[in-house]
């Protein structure tokens, strides 16, 4: 098995799991309190999130999931999205109406919908919450020194959910120099689902560089450290999230409290000790909206940045 072929689909299981998990947990604490919510939580995620996971298995998955946890715990309070996970415009159309309360999105649709996003409570995955960093990594016997040297050479990029952001960081680097964007730049953008087939071809020279994880790249350093004498950083980019879990700001205050009540003490109840066990899912924590601004401003760059290409942005006198 590869070391990560499998990761981003594990990863995403875990925390597909938690929303209906912890959306269930929730909804069986208002039974309990003799609370009938005005209509059912209603819970979608973005087809972005998997990253290239077969959308169809997923579905497939969740659906066995979420269906234990109902017959199980006898929740009656969740709603899933028809088709659960939605293509990105169906998903912030749904959050601009107001017709979905809890969801799951990528930091690019979050950049669309941030006036919309419940400000005090956003939840992500515990080993993500201070963010990530991607890294740029070269040989060192390479000529490459700089950026611009890499202008018409092979990158070889890790394919997971948690790299979506690269495209934002890479081409504001690249704008930054003057450079061509990211598919000008180089001749050849290679995706790979394991991070060794990621960091190898560049330490045997056959690939020029390698954008991953700046965390995955230091375990494998760990367990090759041949790797970490013969490779270097030529960039790393600075902390951002690329993957969230958000409440509308519409949604019901009480649900929304009674939620991260449960979040602070799900493993102390019975249900949440079934949910947890039952699906080994991955903890997540709360953390105020703000949290997002350093991300959220890469992108707005970004987005400056590809309005107004190189060669083509104004002079400011």
């Amino acid at each position: 098995m590869n070391d990560n072929g499998i990761h981003g689909l594990m990863t995403w299981r875990q925390f597909a799991t938690w929303l209906a998990g912890a959306a269930a947990v929730a909804s069986l604490a208002r039974i309990g309190m003799g609370q009938t919510p005005a209509r059912p939580m209603r819970v979608g995620v973005s087809l972005e999130t998997l990253s290239g996971a077969n959308v169809n298995d997923a579905r497939a998955a969740y659906k066995v999931w979420t269906q234990e946890i109902l017959n199980n715990l006898s929740v009656k309070a969740v709603e899933l999205i028809p088709g659960i996970f939605l293509p990105s415009d169906q998903i912030v159309q749904m959050i601009r109406q107001g017709s979905v309360d809890m969801f799951g999105i990528t930091a690019w649709e979050y950049a669309k919908v941030v006036n919309l996003v419940e400000p005090n409570a956003v939840l992500l995955e515990e080993d993500i919450a201070q963010g990530m960093e991607y890294i740029l990594v070269v040989h060192n016997a390479s000529s490459y020194k700089k950026l611009s040297d890499l202008h018409g050479r092979q990158i070889a990029i890790h394919h997971h959910r948690h790299m979506t952001l690269l495209p934002g960081w890479m081409v504001n680097m690249l704008a930054a120099e003057n450079l061509p964007r990211m598919d000008a730049f180089f001749s050849q953008q290679v995706a790979r689902d394991s991070v060794t087939q990621v960091v190898l071809p560049v330490f045997f020279r056959r690939m020029d560089a390698a954008a991953l994880l700046r965390r995955d790249y230091e375990t494998t350093v760990e367990m090759n450290p041949q790797l970490g004498r013969d490779l270097q950083a030529l960039a790393i980019s600075p902390n951002i999230i690329p993957i969230l879990c958000c409440f509308h700001k519409n949604c019901s205050q009480e649900s929304r409290k009674q939620l991260l009540s449960l979040l602070s003490r799900a493993e102390s109840l019975p249900s949440g000790q079934q949910v947890v066990a039952m699906y080994q899912s991955r903890k997540l924590v709360t953390r105020p909206a703000s949290c997002m601004n350093l991300t959220v401003n890469m992108l707005r760059q970004y987005e400056r940045v590809t309005a107004h290409p190189p060669g083509q942005r104004k002079e400011h006198s």
